[in-house]
């Protein structure tokens, strides 16, 4: 069994460990081999009830401990030895997330105070551990005879992937007691650690032989790993990477030219039955007794392509639709389209009213499509933009010379869609004097650029949309009667998004399937708890703030699935404010449920989801009375 063995032979002593403090002292002893260090530590990171991060640590060494340290080390902490104070260089490591280089401590303005019973601190590597997008713990070494670096700190990184699947399997040991069961043996439990990754781990030594493949390898090619031991990592590879591939190595054992060590890259993998896919590799290399060892780490990107070519798809059928990127199957959206329909077929002028962010321009657009001028030109206008000054030449343009400044012809907004469709957005801001002119124009089909005499015709739809009350506009004397009238000839209105709450999870997948793209994040569905909160969310901003929220949540997501916390605050606050009373504890609950039932019943994972810590998630499970 050399799985562990062959990420890395310094920790061949750990083959056999059952017991956590045996694994994790082996651990550490192989850390400071590596990094030819006097003491050191790893440790995972906690949270507190007030949701600061503290340290536990799970293998300890070389601390000349005092009988008062030990006794205090062994009644407060028999879990492992705890550290709360961030004011130190281990702290800055915990807080940022980056590693932290000190090889002169005395000077640097991180060190902070040291334990009771420390030793002298002449440098010091702190490193942080990653799993699933997250930092659930770190690793540190001190006192190397020449000081730490950057290319240490690139050696250890497959061996700090160790640590970080050791912590992760220890979590799921003490979550969840099937882990227990399934780790019957001490094998099973060597195997554990690297199958928890998530995504395939090979390594290969000097002449490119595969010693190694965890259980996502095999699923992700189709081999077994018995039938992958002992053979060429070439059998993964489809030409040319299989001719090229052990031309790289040599060469780079030869020169030290290294065009893949390090570097992330996506190139195609080949399957036991022969189909090609996508993959994104990253290799690394580490040295043990000058033997290089090549560790790669093996994504599948197949349904992030399959994903993308969906949306792609998608988003074929609604350029080609009717009603353009309009999404939603309410019943207030259906009698929208039909309107929509029903305006499309003649040629008067209509005025769309809704609240901001409804998507009155869609609309606008999804009339045009389905009308007669579909194949001449839309333009859209912000009529708030009109000034009185500059009027006649914004809309009916100008010839060269008709003032200071015109140096050449220019077509005004009714020209330019000459044949076709002039929408005119916030139309209830403009002043008196536009309106008249827009009046005029629409009525008299004509009009006359400034510094031209002659007046000319226009062929002209004219579609209006306002968020105001443009008949309170009338009687309060700041919209004309006449125009109102004129321009209201065809009458939409468009409903508000919490009108229409059902067309939420289709509006919000199909956010999310734009920012995969956009993003490159291979995002997981929206989850239920989520979903809950966002369908029962007002919505003042409508359809367009719910995209600003995805679009939001999905870049400060640190892992693949958006969380309660992910969502912008004041989605977040209408959370709080739903539990603040009783009547609101069955929302509370039902989010746990479903919180629950999403993660497959593990606790610490719908706390994240809910974005509790877990020690507030508990307290809500016992309050409620939930097993």
């Amino acid at each position: 069994m050399r799985l562990l063995g062959a990420m890395t032979r310094a920790q061949s002593q750990l083959i056999g460990t059952v017991d956590r403090q045996q694994l994790f002292d082996g651990l550490l002893d192989a850390l400071l081999e590596l990094g030819d260090s006097e003491y050191g530590f790893i440790g995972e990171t906690h949270l507190n009830e007030e949701g600061a991060v503290y340290l536990r640590t799970h293998a300890i060494t070389n601390i000349a401990w005092n009988e008062y340290t030990r006794k205090h080390f062994e009644e407060n902490a028999p879990n492992g030895l705890e550290f709360h104070n961030l004011k130190t260089l281990f702290g800055h490591v915990m807080t940022e997330g980056k590693p932290v280089v000190a090889n002169a401590p005395a000077e640097d303005p991180r060190r902070g105070g040291l334990p009771l019973g420390h030793p002298e601190l002449r440098s010091f590597l702190g490193l942080p551990l990653h799993s699933a997008g997250r930092m659930i713990g770190m690793v540190g070494i001190a006192n190397r005879p020449d000081g730490y670096d950057e290319k240490l700190i690139e050696d250890l990184s497959p061996f700090l992937q160790t640590c970080a699947n050791a912590i992760f399997a220890l979590r799921a040991d003490d979550e969840r007691n099937q882990a227990v069961n399934e780790l019957s043996d001490e094998q099973q439990r060597l195997h554990a650690i690297l199958d928890s990754a998530y995504e395939a781990i090979i390594t290969i030594d000097q002449s490119g032989v595969i010693e190694s493949i965890n259980q996502q390898g095999e699923k992700m090619f189709g081999y077994s790993g018995e039938e992958l031991v002992g053979a060429n990592v070439s059998t993964l590879m489809p030409a040319p990477y299989r001719l090229e591939h052990d031309s790289y190595i040599s060469n780079y054992l030869d020169t030290g030219d290294s065009k893949v060590i390090g570097q992330g890259r996506e190139v195609l993998g080949l399957k036991r039955d022969g189909e090609e896919f996508p993959v994104h590799l990253t290799i690394t290399e580490t040295k043990v007794k000058d033997t290089a060892l090549f560790i790669g780490m093996v994504k599948d990107l197949s349904e992030r392509d399959q994903a993308d070519e969906k949306l792609r798809q998608l988003q074929r059928q609604l350029d080609k639709s009717r009603f353009g990127q309009m999404i939603g199957k309410s019943p207030p959206m259906q009698n929208l389209y039909r309107v929509i329909n029903d305006v499309a077929t003649g040629d008067w002028t209509v005025l769309i009213e809704g609240e901001t962010g409804s998507g009155k321009e869609l609309v606008a657009r999804a009339i045009h499509a389905a009308s007669q001028r579909s194949k001449g030109p839309f333009v859209a206008v912000n009529s708030g933009a009109l000034t009185d000054s500059l009027l006649g030449s914004q809309l009916f343009g100008h010839r060269r010379g008709a003032f200071s400044g015109a140096i050449k012809d220019q077509l005004g907004y009714f020209q330019a869609a000459e044949g076709g469709t002039l929408f005119l957005d916030e139309i209830g801001d403009i002043s008196d004097e536009v309106q008249i002119s827009l009046l005029r124009a629409i009525e008299s089909a004509e009009v006359a650029p400034i510094g031209q005499v002659d007046t000319q015709q226009i062929d002209v739809r004219i579609i209006a949309a306002t968020n105001r009350n443009l008949a309170d506009a009338v009687r309060e004397g700041t919209f004309r009667s006449d125009f109102l009238y004129r321009l209201r000839v065809g009458r939409i209105i468009v409903p508000a998004l919490r009108e229409r709450s059902q067309d939420i999870p289709l509006l919000a997948e199909a956010f999310l399937a734009e920012m995969r793209l956009a993003t490159g994040k291979a995002m997981n569905p929206l989850a239920n708890p989520v979903m809950h909160l966002l369908e029962n969310y007002n919505w003042p901003g409508n359809v367009r703030e719910l995209k600003s929220a995805i679009q939001f949540a999905t870049i400060h997501c640190r892992n693949d699935s958006i969380s309660l916390h992910d969502l912008p605050p004041e989605i977040q606050h209408q959370e709080v404010a739903t539990l603040q009373g009783a009547s609101k504890q069955s929302s509370l609950e039902q989010d746990i449920v479903l919180a629950l039932e999403q993660t497959g019943g593990n606790r610490t994972e719908a706390a994240r989801l809910l974005g509790m810590s877990r020690a507030t998630f508990y307290r809500k499970l016992k309050y409620l009375g939930i097993k």
